[in-house]
């Protein structure tokens, strides 16, 4: 008999909502041996550009200079790192990677790629009703992923 939750995608910015959503996932897996990918998506800045007409051209994304981008890496690594120990703790299987794109395209292609079978990742509430709404980018992985997610409340 297959068990409920075999693989499950969290990912972390290094937030305290994020720091939340592992705190949940340990209380929630702990012992029950499931594979936990830890990603950290380093976000690329996009910018949009118009053309002289008034259009909108389509979205120019510019990686990082070369040092910038090794850091962000070091660092993110750095986290996964320090997280790990905590799921290893839990008797969870870990394992975690990085990317550098757009937090919520990253999420999402990772979840789908990946046949995982619950998402677990923190929200953060913007804007005046910040109490009432998902973060932009758990929204979007909320109404795309092909699989549960369960968002943590931060």
């Amino acid at each position: 008999m297959r068990k409920m939750l075999e693989k499950v995608l969290l990912p972390v910015d290094g937030s305290e909502t994020s720091r939340k959503a592992v705190d949940f996932a340990v209380r929630l897996l702990e012992g029950s041996g499931c594979k936990v990918t830890l990603l950290a998506v380093v976000e690329e800045p996009a910018y949009a550009a118009f053309w002289s007409d008034g259009m909108i051209a389509p979205e120019v994304v510019l990686p990082p200079p070369e040092e910038l981008r090794l850091e962000l890496e070091k660092r993110a690594e750095a986290m996964l790192v320090d997280i790990s120990s905590l799921l290893k703790g839990a008797g969870l299987k870990v394992e975690h990677r990085v990317r550098f794109g757009n937090a919520a395209s990253e999420i999402l292609r990772e979840a789908e790629e990946g046949g995982y079978d619950l998402v677990i990742m923190g929200s953060h509430g913007r804007g005046v009703l910040g109490g009432f709404l998902l973060g932009s980018v758990s929204n979007r992985v909320v109404h795309h992923a092909r699989c549960p997610v369960l968002i943590v409340r931060g």
